[in-house]
């Protein structure tokens, strides 16, 4: 979501059965109780690997065989979690309740897929506002609506594509709740966040439209007092045979909650960590989804959209950006305080929904994508087009729902699927371990842990980008990859 100027409980539909024309179904049931989830299920595959555990899914894994060393001791257990980490620890409670499917042995290595079976299998789109809706809508033939608990489902084709789109509402949250609904009712093969962000790297432009091959929680940010800031941790998440957290970067491992049994004497917890509890900075997508979105052709902008500048002339090429989104409560406009941003969570886009839609489909194994078209840039304070960047984003969504191939392969994203003008792909790392600042703000020098397992320690070589000057839209020609590149630290 992103516009200049600018909660309730779910439950399962009284009806159980998808309702034939265009009617209108309202939730009257308490939270769950028709319980008839069938998520599909994969074998649990260990963050940041691509090998599941064989026999029992609800085994436990060894955090060794995590490809990126864990930074930090896990978040002290007396401090509040957040709300995104206490939806899914109830939905994945209730989803238990409801009866898990059994556990299969998948062979090391491989990946299952998620299959769009000829039997009617939905793809779930997300959209927070009317504007980003809108021309999925447009798209839609719409053949039936269920209203659950307020979220209005449309039901319906996409060039004969079964679809089902729900209106979130802006901010993480929103998203979360409207995505568990939509997945726990309709059981998507995979969903696909379309909507409208601000540019976070001075290569994109308005008009461009960035997909996730990373989405990360910009806001989770441990400030302190001795001069430099570091990753709080990031999202807890209840991982269980179902999720799908390939590819993610783990902060830390929570610690056992207590039982009746100990509850008297649990205290603070124990100072040991389950695996089950994992603290995610950041979550991947599909590969296979990534580059299907970016085949998607958007044609050229006029530079006077793209730099807001009346007097500007010509066009700039649009392209399909595969980058980090950078989802937060919040707008950051100052190219300084950017930068802060930029230099712990390497971000290409900034919204506000991504990390919640991508968290639940994650916990639940649903495979995802995150569209973002961009309305604005920093580099350039007087361009706005929230209405052009909704409608790519939303035309990169309808290529990649009309175009999915009927098995998702759900090999998880890695820094090499980035397109080369990312900031996570020029940097070498998506999510930084430190980030050394001065009593200002300015940023001196970052830590992260690099692709071979080592620890990178250098001065901050990205200063001179977060400037004015630094922006593309106004050049003669796009300087995606060649202009900025990394320089000699």
């Amino acid at each position: 979501m992103r516009v200049l100027g600018a909660g309730h409980a779910f439950g399962t539909s009284a009806c159980d059965s998808e309702d034939v024309g265009v009617g209108v179904c309202n939730s009257l049931v308490h939270p769950w109780s028709l319980c008839r989830v069938a998520i599909r299920r994969s074998s649990l595959f260990i963050a940041s690997s691509h090998k599941p555990l064989d026999g029992d899914a609800s085994a436990p894994y060894d955090p060794a065989m995590i490809s990126r060393p864990l930074r930090r001791t896990p978040c002290p257990r007396d401090r509040r979690g957040s709300l995104a980490a206490l939806a899914g620890l109830a939905l994945a409670g209730v989803l238990a309740a409801c009866g898990a499917p059994s556990a299969t042995a998948t062979r090391p290595g491989s990946r299952p897929a998620h299959v769009l079976s000829s039997n009617g299998a939905r793809v779930g789109i997300v959209n927070a506002m009317g504007m980003e809706q809108a021309p999925i809508l447009a798209a839609m033939r719409v053949t039936g609506v269920r209203v659950i608990d307020g979220y209005r489902f449309y039901l319906g084709t996409i060039a004969g594509r079964p679809v089902v789109d729900v209106r979130s509402g802006e901010k993480e949250y929103a998203a979360e709740l409207a995505t568990a609904v939509m997945d726990a009712t309709f059981h998507p093969v995979a969903s696909v966040l379309t909507g409208t962000a601000g540019a976070r790297n001075p290569a994109v432009n308005v008009g461009d439209v960035v997909v996730s091959g990373f989405v990360v929680d910009k806001s989770s940010i441990h400030f302190h007092d001795r001069g430099f800031i570091s990753p709080y941790t990031g999202v807890e998440m209840v991982v269980t045979h179902r999720s799908d957290v390939a590819g993610g970067l783990v902060g830390g491992f929570g610690a056992p909650g207590p039982t009746p049994a100990d509850a008297s004497r649990y205290g603070s917890g124990p100072a040991a960590t389950t695996n089950r509890y994992e603290y995610f900075e950041a979550l991947a997508s599909p590969r296979s989804l990534v580059r299907l979105a970016e085949r998607y052709r958007l044609g050229t902008t006029p530079r006077s959209v793209a730099t807001g500048s009346s007097t500007a002339t010509g066009t700039i090429p649009a392209v399909v950006d595969a980058g980090v989104i950078g989802s937060a409560n919040q707008w950051t406009e100052p190219l300084a305080d950017q930068e802060l941003q930029n230099s712990l969570y390497q971000s290409d886009a900034g919204e506000n929904e991504g990390m919640g839609f991508a968290y639940t489909n994650a916990q639940l194994g649903v495979p995802w994508l995150v569209v973002r078209g961009i309305s604005d840039s920093p580099w350039y304070p007087s361009a706005y087009s929230g209405v052009l960047a909704a409608n790519r984003a939303a035309a990169v969504g309808i290529y990649v729902v009309q175009h999915m191939p009927p098995h998702v392969v759900r090999t998880p994203s890695t820094l090499a699927t980035l397109s080369p003008s990312s900031n996570a792909a020029r940097a070498g790392y998506v999510v930084a371990n430190r980030v050394d600042v001065t009593a200002a703000g300015a940023v001196t020098e970052v830590t992260y842990t690099a692709g071979t397992g080592g620890s990178v320690t250098e001065k901050w070589p990205f200063a001179s980008e977060y400037t004015f000057a630094a922006g593309t839209a106004g050049a003669s020609a796009r300087t995606a990859t060649s202009a900025l590149v990394k320089p000699s630290s």
